[in-house]
């Protein structure tokens, strides 16, 4: 009983494990596409 749990939770946690990383390297991405649309659009 208590090792189901502690699988259960463990899993859980791998899997906010992966997608807190996805939120991460999205919102790296994106503040990257938005910095080279900003140069792109300031001609200098």
């Amino acid at each position: 009983m208590s090792g189901h749990s502690v699988s259960e939770q463990d899993r859980r946690r791998k899997k906010a494990m992966i997608v807190f990383q996805i939120l991460i390297y999205s919102w790296i991405f994106g503040t990257f596409l938005v910095q080279m649309y900003l140069y792109s659009k300031s001609d200098w």
